[in-house]
């Protein structure tokens, strides 16, 4: 009896140690194919890398005949002491490796790298690093380069075109800086105190300049510079609008000298606590003239696409898709894109159609669109087969404690008469995102205009 017994047990572990075996190498619950973790190892071997980690890999389309499509978030962490074109191409060739991997059954494998550098910190048990970037679909890393220029030129912590300087006279050391060496950046005081956004352009320093005078004034609390093409300071007060340190400050901002350097006429907004009160005015007291109508020019080195003789664009003729949202100084920013898949060149005239909608499908209530700036008219755009036209959207930071119905969805019609297509926004590596744009939101639409790369 025992000896069966000895037996039956001998057997059953053998059983067991065999299935193990095959389950260690079939792993069911870990998908990630071989080919990718070797790619993963291989990427951390690149001179200049110091770790690379595979955070994120799934299948967003299975499809036995022709091969799934996948997805993979790769976290490459750089060596801080790399000279910035050094740093560009580590990121490059440690994506280059990435991306060369061939994963048995999949035809469309999308990488989303993420660049870290620095000694981490543990934010809400969450792991920071005082330097983040990203390389771009196309193996590109400038913005690696560019994120450790900020980052030498004094930024106390850098993420992609944001960078945050210890405090107010930093902050304008590190504007000068950044325009020096021709960088985009957004730029704020670590408290958060003093912000501004360039608007995906080099940093105005004089508005800097301003930005941080005005967050000195008696009775402030916050000050936003917003470096847009219709530029405004931004000040949250700690008193109320009718006190006598309010009253100052209005007359310090109307004074002549404010303007000084400025280039260009910029407003001014205060609030005083709980939004009740705003006053309005214009630094320097000087107000724009009544801009003349025009369309949308384009960045400096674009060349326009041909102006050829097309029929306007149709519903089907367009694929559509949001940017990843974008936000700084208390803006929100999204970009609607439409790329012409018809084959031949079509035109574009006007401005998108837009509903937001709640995660229930209800349409956000009273939201009102806007003219992108005013003057701004729509031009017709003659968009050449495989090519993007994008409208731009901006709208003001809107407060969520009161009103969770966040938006989940848009609703765009391209065109009139198209039907309208519901698009989720999404940021890469993270997936679906909300949106504030809340009851009683009023958001600035641009018309249609020619996809380039730096639109602000």
């Amino acid at each position: 009896m025992n000896g069966r017994r000895a037996a039956a047990l001998v057997t059953a572990l053998v059983v067991v140690v065999a299935v193990a075996v095959a389950l260690s190498a079939w792993r069911p619950w870990d998908p990630v194919p071989d080919a990718l973790r070797a790619a993963v190892h291989d990427a951390a071997a690149v001179p200049g890398v110091v770790s690379t980690e595979l955070t994120t890999y799934e299948v967003t389309q299975r499809d036995a005949k022709d091969g799934d499509v996948a997805r993979a978030d790769v976290t490459v962490v750089l060596d801080p002491g790399l000279a910035p074109d050094t740093a560009r191409r580590a990121a490059e060739r440690a994506h280059d490796v990435l991306a060369a991997a061939q994963v048995d059954g999949v035809r469309s494998l999308s990488l989303d790298t993420t660049v870290r550098a620095g000694t981490p910190r543990t934010v809400h048990g969450i792991t920071v690093y005082p330097l983040t970037a990203w390389v771009a679909d196309d193996g590109d890393a400038t913005s690696v380069a560019d994120a450790y220029r900020l980052w030498r030129a004094g930024a106390t912590s850098v993420s992609g075109a944001s960078a945050d300087a210890a405090d107010g006279d930093a902050l304008v050391a590190l504007a000068r800086a950044s325009a020096d060496a021709g960088l985009t950046a957004s730029l704020a005081t670590a408290d958060g105190a003093v912000q501004y956004d360039a608007y995906q352009a080099v940093p105005d320093v004089p508005a800097v300049r301003l930005a941080v005078a005005s967050s000195r004034r008696p009775g402030v609390e916050i000050t936003s510079f917003a470096a847009s093409m219709e530029p405004r300071l931004s000040v949250a007060l700690s008193v109320p609008a009718a006190s006598a340190q309010a009253r100052a400050l209005v007359r310090w901002l109307d004074d002549p000298a404010r303007a000084s350097g400025l280039g260009r006429p910029v407003a001014y907004t205060l609030s005083e606590p709980g939004f009740a009160t705003l006053v309005d005015g214009w630094v320097g007291d000087v107000a724009p003239p009544e801009p003349a109508e025009h369309t949308v020019p384009l960045p400096d080195g674009v060349a326009a696409w041909p102006d050829v003789d097309a029929p306007a664009c149709t519903g089907a003729d367009l694929r559509l898709a949001l940017s990843a949202p974008d936000a700084a100084a208390g803006s929100r920013y999204l970009a609607v894109l439409a790329r012409n898949v018809s084959g031949s060149p079509c035109a574009l005239d006007g401005t998108p159609g837009l509903v937001f909608r709640d995660a229930a499908g209800d349409a956000q209530p009273d939201v009102t669109l806007a003219p992108s700036a005013p003057g701004v008219v729509p031009g017709r755009v003659v968009v050449p087969p495989g090519e993007r036209a994008r409208a731009s959207l901006q709208w003001g930071a809107m407060s969520t404690a009161l009103d969770p119905d966040v938006t989940t969805t848009v609703d765009v019609v391209p065109v009139p008469d198209a039907e309208a297509v519901s698009l989720t926004p999404k940021v890469p590596g993270v997936g679906p995102v909300d949106l504030d744009v809340l009851d009683g939101a009023t958001v600035r639409v641009s018309p249609w205009v020619q996809a380039a790369e730096g639109w602000s």
